[in-house]
């Protein structure tokens, strides 16, 4: 993904730098035994496949690709941005980054409440996911700046 140019000077988007977190999230799926914080997919790890069944024997597990320094760069780099969003929002901006990454098209915010701890307030979850990116952007962006 390129930085677009505005002035002569580099800038990152709320777009921009949520799309990096997500091929983050993605690159550390890819990886043997990687795991984001706040990651479960469920007990799917302890299901073994008993010797007599014959379709166990013709599924092969998909053959997990070694990302290349330049991947493990980039996520390396956006995991590290995390750092700049408010301590109370981490955990809301993995869970949010994770659903975008499995496929949605949009963060399912009710679904986050309970792993938040929280009755209600999706709308506010959302408020808190929008400035929590904002931050990661201003911080990224004022580093530009002073470089």
């Amino acid at each position: 993904m390129t930085v677009p140019v505005v002035e002569g000077s580099l800038y990152w988007s709320f777009g921009e730098v949520e799309a990096r977190l997500v091929e983050a999230m993605q690159f550390q799926w890819r990886i043997e035994g990687g795991r984001w914080a706040f990651a479960s997919d469920g007990p799917w790890h302890l299901i073994v496949r008993d010797w007599w069944d014959w379709a166990a024997h013709e599924d092969k597990p998909v053959p997990r690709i070694p990302l290349s320094r330049e991947q493990l760069a980039r996520m390396d780099e956006a995991s590290a941005w995390l750092a700049h969003a408010p301590e109370r929002d981490r955990k809301l901006v993995v869970l949010a980054i994770m659903a975008l990454a499995a496929g949605r098209k949009v963060v399912p915010y009710r679904a986050l409440l309970k792993p938040m701890g929280l009755t209600m307030g999706a709308d506010g979850l959302r408020k808190r996911y929008g400035r929590a990116i904002t931050c990661i952007c201003n911080a990224l962006n004022a580093a530009e700046i002073r470089a």
